[in-house]
């Protein structure tokens, strides 16, 4: 029999109780980073919709089709078009003023409430664009 034979049994053992207790720290740190990347994605998402709702503003006056614009590039993020907000700084507006249109995000991390962690991810989006009309009625709508 070899003497080393004994020792290679004992170092497998603790390689065992090593990953049995880093395996949580490390299960919890890769799920973290996976949710932030879910939650990264979903704002981006969001100032993309905005993005283009501003684009569309910039050419058309009615709140209600901006709304419903900026809702529908959201790909179900922003759950309804009332919580789009449009802004108009100047009134009346003229071309070449700007229009705000903006939206609340929020995200919660619902991997890490399973230990949990209560964190909730929330803010407001918002993206500008200049006016290429005249909007003499101009009026703010939503939040």
């Amino acid at each position: 029999m070899c003497p080393s034979h004994p020792r290679v049994h004992r170092e497998r053992g603790q390689n065992l109780v090593e990953f049995a207790l880093l395996a949580p720290i490390m299960f919890l740190f890769f799920f973290g980073i996976v949710q932030f990347g879910l939650a990264l994605n979903q704002r981006i998402t969001i100032q993309h919709a905005v993005r283009e709702g501003a684009r569309y503003a910039a050419v058309h006056a009615d709140c209600e089709d901006i709304q419903l614009r900026t809702q529908q590039r959201a790909a179900s993020a922003i759950p309804n078009s009332g919580d789009v907000g449009v802004h108009y700084p100047n009134q009346p507006s003229v071309a070449g003023d700007d229009v705000i249109v903006s939206a609340p995000f929020s995200y919660d991390f619902p991997f890490l409430s399973f230990f949990h962690l209560d964190i909730h991810g929330t803010g407001r989006v918002e993206a500008s664009a200049r006016l290429e009309m005249t909007v003499p009625d101009a009026e703010d709508c939503g939040p």
